[in-house]
């Protein structure tokens, strides 16, 4: 029979979330803060039940994170929600919510497989079953008209008002027809990241093409016309691979994307690498998706103008959880990543040539930050390095870790660097930090190739990057 606590009490609420919790000690101390338990009353099961049965008022608790820590604290846990439950099931007032299951087999909802993203783009289809064509009327996606200017059509249904952001500056639709939208594009040829909102809310096309950006799916646009580097031609490709590798560093299974030369299969020869990297709030697919880097390379190899190499690409967006809902971006981790995890693995399943004349580092952005933390704490990897929109100083943090930058500015690192490739768009935001990094470069005497572009802190000026990078490797 459940004990009564006083009626008509305000209910207070208690969140419960063990997702960041590894040791019991831990989780005695988490309960004792959230519960506002004495000191010590929290490594007590029974001690926990006794204060929910006789705490007066209304109390609801909501239980999150078992699964995520089931692994690590398993049975004990158990116990925690069983005491919980028994306190609930004797006490008037007391209500207990638990979000996740502890069962094993919900385990799966973290599986790889579940969460990872596709963000391949398929151009929609313009004919019917019947090879009748679609009529314009259905046609949804990034059009032209005859005097060449872009422009959007989309179908909303009984929406009011209909915007597009690009850049930072909105763009209206008109609704030309009942829930058909369009709006005229004056925008020069190249990449843009768009962000559609209907009436208000910030939603995703599928007649538009799908990438990873901003930290989460966006859609983004092709203005016409691509670079000739870019385009797929008619000529030898290589394949693009998804691995998955298992990861001391994070404790988690992780994935790359791999291009593999053409020829590789027939050739039996070891070949180099390079380990390329993309920016903040961008994946490993970002370099294949938006940046095209395998119909570059295969153009290229195709021209003779790049040695065969095969190029990796990782997720540098290593987090961890320091806290119950906080979420922390961990440069340190990513770099123990590559090199305890990453290059074993691509050495021991691929054939390649496994000395640091043989190895190259890349990235845009974050990933140059990456790159240049890589090559300066382990010299020893890497010969070759590019840079691209991106710093050899590290941004990152209220007092940003720049050990590294011991190790580049001594004579010996320019030395036995073969190549350090250094490029950004010469209306970048960071445009500064380049300079900062000239001054740098200048005053300990670092050896780099510098290249400036013209456009901003994007995929256009990446693309260019990696096109003029590519022909400098292992040569």
């Amino acid at each position: 029979m459940k004990e009564e606590r006083g009626k008509g009490t305000k209910e207070h609420m208690i969140k419960l979330n063990f997702a960041g919790i590894h040791t019991r000690q831990e989780l005695h101390q988490y309960l004792e803060e959230k519960l506002q338990l004495p000191q010590s009353q929290g490594e007590s099961l029974d001690n926990i039940y006794d204060f929910l049965t006789m705490a007066a008022g209304r109390l609801h608790i909501i239980v999150e994170g078992i699964s995520r820590n089931h692994s690590r604290l398993g049975g004990y846990l158990d116990g925690v929600v069983r005491t919980l439950r028994a306190a609930e099931a004797v006490t008037e007032g007391l209500t207990l919510e638990v979000r996740e299951q502890m069962d094993a087999d919900k385990e799966w909802l973290e599986n790889p497989a579940v969460v990872e993203q596709s963000c391949a783009f398929s151009r929609q289809v313009t004919v019917g079953m019947e090879d009748t064509p679609v009529p314009a009327s259905g046609q949804e996606g990034l059009m032209y008209r005859a005097e060449g200017m872009p422009y959007l059509r989309l179908c909303f249904a009984n929406a009011v008002d209909v915007q597009i952001d690009i850049g930072g500056i909105r763009y209206p639709f008109l609704e030309t027809d009942k829930d058909v939208w369009t709006v005229d594009l004056p925008l020069d040829a190249g990449f843009y990241y768009v962000h559609l909102y209907v009436d208000n809310c910030l939603v995703l096309s599928p007649f538009l093409p799908i990438g990873y950006g901003h930290c989460r799916p966006a859609n983004y646009i092709e203005v016409g016309p691509m670079e000739e580097f870019c385009l797929m031609r008619d000529v030898p490709h290589g394949t693009i691979r998804h691995e998955y590798f298992p990861c001391r560093a994070t404790g988690r299974t992780e994935t790359c994307i791999c291009y593999v030369p053409p020829g590789y299969e027939e050739s039996g020869e070891d070949y180099p690498v390079l380990y390329l990297q993309h920016g903040f709030g961008e994946n490993e697919r970002g370099w294949v998706w938006q940046g095209k880097v395998n119909h570059i390379m295969d153009n290229l190899l195709s021209e003779k103008k790049a040695v065969p190499m095969l190029i990796v690409m990782a997720n540098g967006m290593v987090m961890t959880e320091s806290n119950p809902g906080k979420i922390q971006l961990r440069h340190e981790l990513f770099l123990e990543e590559l090199t305890q995890d990453l290059i074993p693995f691509i050495e021991q399943k691929y054939r390649v040539k496994k000395d640091r004349q043989h190895r190259a580092m890349a990235g845009l952005s974050m990933g140059s930050m990456q790159t240049s933390m890589l090559i300066g704490k382990h010299p020893e990897l890497f010969a070759w390095a590019g840079l691209f929109s991106g710093f050899l100083h590290n941004l990152v943090g209220k007092q940003p870790d720049n050990s590294h930058l011991e190790n580049i500015r001594q004579p010996e690192f320019s030395q036995n660097m073969s190549l350090l490739f250094r490029g950004m768009g010469r209306q970048d935001s960071f445009w500064k930090n380049f300079e900062e990094d000239d001054a740098f470069c200048e005053k300990y005497g670092v050896k780099c190739v510098r290249r400036e572009y013209e456009g901003g802190h994007d995929w256009n000026v990446w693309r260019k990057c990696v096109h003029d990078f590519l022909p400098m490797l292992f040569v």
